[in-house]
């Protein structure tokens, strides 16, 4: 499954997309293997600018991921006459990522605020059937990205226009669809559907409970099994 389907941007759209690069490594032994920078789709379009690069040790192979955000600012230079914008950076983070999935960027809104998110591929799991991505949301109020701090637990993640919450399948031997709220830094996941030789809802009640509203036989197709329910109340795909 491909999320953000919507939402994805061609490369050619990006102000600047890599794969290929430094070959010289650092002091460190490490060099960049891939690099994404956009500053015409994400946060504020044209206001906000993105990095993202990834980098492999040459000796160990351990991966990392840096990140960087930025924001358009006015700026007085002496003998200009007028000011100039330059990129002023707001927030930067490191982290560890597996090594064999490339970045996958991708650029989209993910609460229905009007300004755009983005995400990168932190890892794959369940045989491939599992992607797993971590979610920066952006927040207009501090014109900054918050980084939601469990989304790397739930893969392929979508957004759920019908619903206005987000959407997270989880292949194992039977297939889950979880629904989930943004909260502050992290996602709350209030409903889920469980389809294996039979589908059960679960809703998560004013306790913070989950309880059992409907259980029933499946009896789908194969591809019935893999789809995502965009509704738990009444079931729907």
């Amino acid at each position: 499954m491909r999320f953000f389907k919507n939402f994805f941007l061609s490369l050619s759209a990006l102000l600047l997309f890599s794969c290929s690069g430094s070959p010289r490594p650092d002091k460190e032994g490490y060099f960049s293997e891939e690099k994404f920078v956009d500053s015409l789709h994400a946060g504020v379009k044209g206001k906000t600018k993105v990095e993202f690069e990834k980098f492999r040790n040459t000796g160990n192979g351990d991966v990392f991921v840096s990140i960087n955000f930025y924001k358009s600012e006015k700026k007085w230079v002496k003998g200009e006459k007028t000011d100039i914008d330059i990129w002023r950076l707001t927030n930067s983070f490191k982290f560890d990522k597996d090594g064999v999935t490339g970045l996958d960027v991708q650029i989209g809104d993910f609460n229905n605020d009007g300004f755009n998110d983005i995400t990168y591929q932190s890892a794959i799991a369940g045989r491939g059937g599992n992607v797993v991505m971590t979610l920066f949301v952006y927040n207009p109020e501090n014109k900054n990205f918050i980084h939601i701090k469990n989304s790397d637990y739930y893969p392929n993640l979508s957004f759920n226009s019908k619903l206005n919450c987000i959407n997270s399948v989880i292949l194992t031997g039977s297939t889950t669809t979880t629904f989930l709220k943004i909260k502050k830094d992290s996602l709350d996941e209030f409903a889920r559907v469980d389809v294996s030789d039979k589908i059960l809802v679960e809703e998560k009640d004013s306790k913070g409970k989950f309880i059992i509203i409907e259980e029933k036989p499946f009896k789908g197709n194969d591809e019935d099994f893999y789809k995502t329910f965009r509704n738990y109340k009444p079931l729907e795909y």
